[in-house]
């Protein structure tokens, strides 16, 4: 904001829109375009996972057989891959002379699933959980191993199991591309709808005026850049937080913290500390009301 304001000058970017028959330049329009498309781009790279998290767990609880695990990946590259994850294991086994104990779990832990794999495992519905969970086990023990400071590790086995880990993460954690599309779809449809309570409170309500272009674009810039790093990071975050904080900073950018409405910020703030307390109540009440009745 401080570089718009004072370097680029352009007095078309502070224009405070003034109704619906207030169009601003096609320049403005193209910048909010795409400032608005690099928010959306990344909401779905990071807070947009949940839906596609909470959709893979409903058709587990479903239709185990056929979403524990990606059936796509065939049982001889899962053996290929734990064969791959025996090698720098047994080298580790003849390199270290202490701390050996997690190397003998992992080495059992794929000689078990290896065997489960020669028994054709992936059968029934509970030996597909079974074989699902026997990964898991097999993905943490080696990514757990590969992190050990306690373990001379050489470069050569730690990129053996680091390939390795990664590679059977890929076994249980995975999301078929139509359950992407279906919540890409569901968060575009309830932007259409529901955009109208979302855009006043963000638009108008942050700031004690109404937001202007420059201040739109900078907190989308922001917010996208934000969002972008913490995936790349593998942190979780929340897009309307970021970009609520993106639009506060822009507000005390032009006119100081005097400039920020602290009615809605309390507001703001209250929902942010009381959301996890009444989730975690709500959902005790109900899984205890389910119990009781079912």
């Amino acid at each position: 904001m401080y570089f718009i304001k004072n370097i680029l000058k352009a007095k078309k970017l502070f224009h405070i829109p003034q109704g619906d028959d207030d169009k601003p330049p096609v320049f403005v329009r193209l910048l909010l375009i795409t400032t608005c498309t690099l928010v959306s781009f990344f909401h779905g790279s990071n807070d947009g996972q949940k839906g596609v998290g909470l959709l893979m767990l409903i058709l587990i609880t479903f239709l185990p057989a056929k979403f524990a695990i990606d059936h796509s990946i065939t049982n001889q590259q899962i053996l290929n891959t734990l064969n791959t994850a025996e090698q720098p294991l047994q080298h580790l086994l003849t390199t270290n002379t202490t701390n050996l104990a997690p190397i003998v779990s992992a080495k059992k832990m794929i000689e078990q699933t290896k065997q489960e794999i020669s028994g054709n495992a992936k059968g029934s519905t509970a030996e597909i959980f079974k074989f699902r969970k026997d990964i898991e086990k097999v993905t943490k023990e080696l990514k757990e191993l590969s992190k050990n400071p306690a373990i001379q590790i050489s470069e050569e086995d730690l990129s053996g199991l680091t390939n390795s880990y990664k590679a059977l993460n890929k076994v249980t954690d995975f999301s078929p591309i139509w359950v992407i599309a279906a919540i890409s779809i569901s968060l575009g449809l309830g932007t259409m709808i529901g955009w109208k309570r979302i855009v006043v409170t963000i638009g108008e309500k942050i700031g004690n005026e109404h937001l202007n272009y420059a201040q739109g674009a900078t907190a989308e810039i922001v917010g996208a850049a934000t969002i972008g790093l913490s995936t790349g990071l593998g942190l979780p975050v929340s897009t309307t937080h970021v970009l609520s904080s993106g639009i506060a900073g822009a507000m005390v950018a032009q006119g100081g913290a005097s400039n920020l409405n602290n009615g809605t910020l309390k507001n703001i703030a209250m929902a942010w500390v009381l959301t996890l307390p009444v989730c975690i109540a709500l959902a005790l009440a109900l899984f205890a009301l389910f119990r009781l009745f079912l």
